[in-house]
């Protein structure tokens, strides 16, 4: 929580200072400013994410870890444990707390208006002058493809559930934060709304984190990038996780530039192919 109204107050007053002109900032994981030169080197660590946040007078380049273990102290865990079963269909006697969280989900008004900034370049002849290009849409987009998109979202979603509830003990849960015009565009699919309590705790950088996996004894995992399948089921099939916490600061050292263990680098990773 106090990071966030750091980060909050820190926009602030950059946005005050910058109401008449152009400027760009980089601020590192300790909520300070940076060089861009420091900013972009750290930026290549496979242990970080580099977030940007603009207006038409300040861009922010945030840079973030990507993965975060730690501890909920009994009370914490309790009160989040009670939440999520008065939310949730689940009501099984778990041994993990699994949440996909989505700062904002939107409908299709939203969806197509970021479609809409999606375009390639046709250049004429030899020219390369942008303003004489013809923009061309990278692909269709219209209501019908949108619907057809969320269905086959949330097919493979539902898919996911039932793979790890069956498997697991766990319950896995879609949360999200605001919506724009969204929820009645899923049918029969189970979100669960944030009323604060994650965000300030878990998520308080915009877009930063997306998976949070809490152990019963309170223990949690926090992922901001890409987590195959065989890498989650592993921290959900070690009790211990000692070893997993050495291989993220070995991550972030020099020696591992590639990652160690669950966190090293991905030969190849396809979206469709994964649950996170």
């Amino acid at each position: 929580m106090l990071n966030r109204i750091i980060f909050s107050l820190l926009l602030l007053l950059l946005f005050s200072a910058s109401a008449h002109s152009q400027n760009t900032v980089y601020i590192d994981e300790d909520f300070s400013t940076m060089d861009s030169i420091s900013y972009f080197k750290k930026c290549k660590g496979i242990t970080k994410k580099c977030l940007q946040y603009k207006t038409d007078s300040l861009t922010v380049n945030k840079l973030s870890p990507m993965y975060r273990f730690g501890k909920l102290k009994t009370d914490e865990y309790n009160q989040i444990k009670t939440l999520i079963q008065s939310k949730s269909n689940n009501t099984k006697e778990n041994k993990y707390i699994v949440i996909k969280y989505y700062d904002s989900i939107f409908g299709f008004e939203r969806a197509e208006k970021i479609h809409s900034q999606h375009f390639k370049y046709k250049f004429p002849g030899n020219v390369e002058d942008v303003s004489k290009a013809e923009k061309i849409e990278t692909h269709p987009f219209n209501l019908e493809l949108f619907k057809e998109e969320r269905a086959d979202w949330q097919k493979r979603r539902q898919k996911c559930i039932e793979k790890y509830e069956n498997h697991y003990p766990l319950d896995f849960i879609h949360m999200y934060n605001a919506e724009e015009k969204a929820l009645n565009t899923y049918v029969d699919f189970e979100w669960i709304k944030d009323q604060g309590a994650f965000k300030n705790k878990f998520f308080d950088i915009q877009n930063n984190y997306n998976l949070l996996i809490i152990k019963s004894d309170g223990e949690y995992f926090l992922s901001g990038g890409h987590l195959a399948n065989s890498r989650f089921e592993k921290l959900l099939k070690t009790d211990d996780w000692t070893k997993f916490k050495a291989d993220l600061e070995a991550s972030n050292t020099k020696k591992f530039t590639d990652g160690k263990g669950i966190f090293s680098k991905y030969e190849f990773y396809h979206n469709s192919k994964h649950c996170f």
